[in-house]
């Protein structure tokens, strides 16, 4: 009979204790009979490894040290195999004496925090591996893979990890407050130093050993939480389902109209304009006279029940979140949006709890009146040296990857600077339709309907570089990349504002006020169409063809000359800059020409017209508006 001997006998106890101990920790048999198997499979994994952290540490600072290393992992993944078998067996023998057994759901908690993040794990440890020999070239001179060395990354390993195991870190965020979110990170570095703290006195480590192990762990540290800070600070949090029981009627965005009923049936009464009046005096409002007109003449005909209406003057989507699903026809909140740090978050959770059809009023500053406000504060001159700064800061920089959380982390959302056409572009976007608006001192009310679902769209433009889904070859979907000259979510209200400006002379919009005054400029020269350039190479555009149209512009041509347009692809010169037509039927006409002759001629017809139109832009002064 098999029994170990010397240095092996003395291995065998050290990896029964620890064994043992981090079955009781993870209570492994309760685990086994109750969790889903994969849960199983994951606990004996990271039990198993920690032991094996502990057994390599204690091994590595006693006589064991010449204990081959193969046989240390090899009796790890027989542990490892026997528990994975003690653990099908178990399952097999239940599920044999349980003859009918409803499975039951996972609960938030279980499906959230026993799933680790590889994606954040690997790079965890990887980091921690660099920073260490970063650490150890810096203050020595140089790195060399030695005993010491391997000890002390064994010891910061170790440390690293049981931190880890003990706080969650690197497992699937689970709540709507970023402050949780980054606190297992915080809490994981507090105890790191703890367990080193602990090594350095139970294990003798040298002063100087210890000083790199200090060194490399709070650097790492340091890093880590500055880097999710900013991660967890920057992302939106889910809105939850964002699927309705609707109709369908497909609109712009892959959007569609919601099913309204119609039904009216208000056991406690119809809510009157008093009662309007009264509950907005109720906060003191400047304008609440105005404002109770201006939405009453919205609301008189939906005979809203009084039951069904909230009214507040707050700026946190929390008292939103405590509204029940659905339940209301009337909501309103007379707080800017210019105090919202996440705006989509805010509308999605108002949608949620209105019904199909039901009525949502907000209000903001613009930007246009943001610019007034600052102008009537000060001198001219003053106005045209802090105007620039005032854009960059509250303009740029949130758009800009880089410095977007530090603009957040200063202003706390507070203040924000946004255009009208965002705003609108963003509630279009949420589901909601524009009834009317109107400008109260320096804020802008509007009035909207539940009247359709969220957007589809899974990455609205919001950068410098905007990505705009075309009609492309074949009537396939195409992105097409351009500098924005729009504001943020314009093209989500683009069939709104053709519906009530129609199109210019030029076949453009009507005083289209979702672009820029730098817009302009870039259009009238071209500099939006760089990065077009990208599509080009890609094989998304040919050089000289007709433009690539968004969904809703391509809807406005006829069928005939639709077909004819998605024989070919898209191209970076439209043709009618050759013929510089003056309407828009001059337009469409001047690419059916176009398009026929290419039928017949494609290279022939390209070249000339590429060569007329290069003439037109340089000396007759043809530009894009």
């Amino acid at each position: 009979m098999f029994s170990p001997t010397e240095n092996y006998f003395y291995l065998y106890v050290i990896f029964i204790i620890s064994w043992i101990t981090f079955s009781l920790y993870y209570n492994k048999i309760n685990v086994i009979v109750d969790k889903n198997i994969w849960i199983v499979f994951r606990i004996v994994f990271w039990s198993s490894v920690i032991s094996l952290l502990f057994v390599v540490i204690v091994i590595s600072f006693s006589d064991l040290w010449s204990i081959s290393r193969k046989f240390i992992a090899t009796f790890t993944v027989i542990i490892i195999l026997y528990e994975v078998l003690i653990t099908l067996f178990v399952k097999i023998f239940i599920s044999s004496k349980v003859i009918l057994q409803r499975d039951k759901e996972p609960t938030l908690e279980e499906s959230y925090s026993n799933k680790f993040y590889i994606k954040w794990l690997i790079p965890g440890i990887v980091s921690l591996l660099l920073i260490y020999i970063f650490i150890v070239s810096f203050n020595t001179g140089s790195f060399k893979y030695n005993e010491l060395n391997e000890q002390n990354i064994l010891i910061l390993i170790s440390a690293w990890g049981l931190a880890s195991l003990l706080t969650n870190r690197y497992k699937e965020p689970n709540t709507i407050n970023h402050y949780y979110e980054i606190a297992p990170y915080i809490k994981s570095s507090i105890l790191t130093f703890l367990f080193l703290t602990f090594f350095y006195y139970s294990l003798r480590i040298s002063t100087s050993s210890i000083s790199l192990i200090y060194q490399a762990g709070f650097l790492h540290s340091g890093i880590e939480i500055l880097t999710f800070f900013l991660y967890f600070f920057g992302e939106s949090k889910k809105n939850g389902n964002q699927s309705t029981i609707h109709n369908s009627r497909e609109i712009d965005n892959g959007q569609e109209i919601l099913k309204i009923n119609n039904g009216i049936n208000h056991k406690n009464g119809t809510y009157t304009k008093q009662e309007l009046l009264k509950n907005i005096n109720t906060f003191g409002f400047k304008y609440g006279k105005n404002l109770a007109n201006f939405i009453w003449q919205s609301i008189k005909s939906e005979k809203i029940s009084k039951t069904k209406v909230t009214i507040l003057n707050t700026k946190s989507t929390i008292n939103i979140e405590l509204l029940f699903n659905e339940s209301k026809d009337l909501l309103v909140n007379i707080h800017p949006l210019n105090d919202f740090r996440r705006i989509n978050e805010y509308f999605l959770s108002s949608y949620s709890k209105i019904e199909s059809g039901g009525i949502f009023v907000g209000s903001f500053i613009p930007l246009e009146n943001i610019k007034n406000h600052l102008r009537m504060q000060m001198p001219h001159f003053l106005y045209s040296i802090i105007l620039p700064f005032h854009f960059f800061f509250h303009r740029v920089f949130p758009k800009l990857a880089i410095t977007k959380q530090i603009y957040f982390i200063l202003t706390r959302g507070k203040n924000r600077v946004i255009s009208k056409s965002e705003i609108l572009g963003r509630l279009s976007f949420c589901g909601y339709e524009l009834i009317n608006e109107i400008n109260l001192g320096d804020q802008l009310y509007f009035i909207c309907k539940k009247k359709k679902t969220i957007s589809d769209e899974k990455s609205p433009s919001y950068g410098p570089i905007v990505k705009l889904k075309r009609v492309g070859y074949l009537g396939k979907p195409v992105y097409i990349y351009k500098i924005r000259t729009m504001y943020p979510y314009s093209e989500f209200i683009q069939g709104d504002i053709y519906e009530k400006y129609h199109l210019d002379q030029s076949g453009k919009i009507k005083g289209d006020y979702r672009i820029t005054s730098w817009g302009k400029v870039f259009r009238k020269y071209f500099i939006d169409e760089i990065p077009q350039f990208y599509n080009w190479i890609k094989g998304d555009l040919k050089l000289m063809g007709v433009r690539a149209l968004s969904e809703h512009y391509y809807n406005l041509y006829p069928k005939s000359l639709k077909e004819k347009r998605i024989k070919f692809k898209p191209g970076l010169i439209p043709p009618y800059y050759a013929d510089l037509p003056k309407s828009f039927n001059e337009i469409l006409k001047s690419e059916e020409i176009y398009l026929e002759e290419k039928l017949k001629a494609p290279f022939m017809t390209d070249l000339k017209y590429f060569f007329k139109s290069i003439s037109n832009i340089l000396f007759s002064g043809a530009r894009s508006k």
